[in-house]
């Protein structure tokens, strides 16, 4: 699977809510970083994160707005919005960089714009 077809499929699994289905791109080790947050380290970490975020969690939407990658890296600008309790939506700006090793996410880290 190239890089642009795994970055999309995880992106599919979390607007799904398929915290297995995400947390099977990660390497076993791989460690989810989101912006101001705790390092998520292990496969199994990041499918309990996802699970809890997607049960209990606001509504949200990530939108991936350019990706660039080289080998088996890759930078992700993308829009993500959360649904406040009054109902407005409050979008922020990030990126994300990448790194794959043996066709699995190794690190997933998140910087907000």
């Amino acid at each position: 699977m190239k890089v642009e077809q795994l970055l999309d499929a995880v992106v599919q699994a979390w607007r799904s809510g398929d915290a297995h289905r995400a947390s099977a791109f990660f390497a076993s080790d791989g460690v989810y970083h989101e912006a101001f947050g705790t390092p998520i380290a292990g496969r199994e970490a990041i499918f309990q994160h996802f699970s809890r975020f997607f049960r209990d969690g606001p509504l949200w939407t990530f939108e991936i707005d350019d990706l660039l990658v080289e080998a088996n890296r890759a930078a992700v600008r993308y829009r993500f919005a959360l649904k406040d309790a009054d109902g407005s939506w409050k979008e922020r700006a990030g990126c994300a960089l990448v790194d794959l090793e043996n066709g699995l996410i190794k690190i997933w880290r998140e910087y907000q714009g």
